[in-house]
């Protein structure tokens, strides 16, 4: 290959990064956009005590970079998926346990994935484990195979504590400075 066939191919390599970055904040301005939406379709029925509505809201909020900024805040995507999930509601027991085990991206979503691949997420594999158990039971089809991993990654002193979380059901802890708190 010639210089300037190597100058070529670098250089179109370099603009379809660039285009590829472009389109990922167009991408996640979107999601951003989307998730404001559901929030206004759905806060009011949330605040009515509505599980479903009140996951909504959580997911939508899910999930920020150090916990905390613009519309992704997880410490409020957290206390709406409690609130459904202490009334039963599977798919908001399944999301805390995606959570506390660090899956906190849903979807493409690559730039988000990649900023969370580099500045990590708070977890608390007992509690995770302990809110797929309960979502798996709640009929969450998904659950089994997220919680057999997340078991199979604790120690058994992890284990015996994913145990006494999950015996205490739907009022296992589940607010962000109850869970993260308790790993450290």
């Amino acid at each position: 290959m010639t210089t300037s066939a190597s100058l070529r191919l670098i250089a179109t390599a370099l603009v379809g990064l660039g285009l590829g970055g472009c389109a990922a904040v167009a991408i996640e301005g979107g999601q951003a956009a989307k998730s404001e939406v559901v929030i206004a379709q759905n806060i009011n029925a949330a605040r009515a005590g509505d599980p479903k509505a009140q996951f909504n809201v959580g997911d939508a909020y899910c999930c920020s970079l150090h916990e905390g900024s613009g519309i992704y805040n997880t410490r409020t995507s957290v206390e709406w998926l409690c609130r459904s999930a202490r009334q039963n509601y599977a798919p908001a027991m399944f999301k805390l346990g995606k959570i506390y085990s660090g899956d906190t991206i849903d979807g493409v979503r690559l730039a988000r994935r990649v900023a969370v691949g580099l500045a990590g997420t708070s977890t608390n594999l007992p509690v995770a484990a302990a809110w797929l158990k309960l979502a798996d039971m709640n009929g969450e089809r998904e659950a089994a195979a997220r919680f057999a991993d997340v078991w199979n990654d604790l120690s058994t002193a992890e284990r015996a504590s994913a145990q006494t979380v999950f015996e205490r059901g739907v009022n296992a802890p589940c607010l962000w400075n109850e869970v993260i708190r308790q790993s450290r």
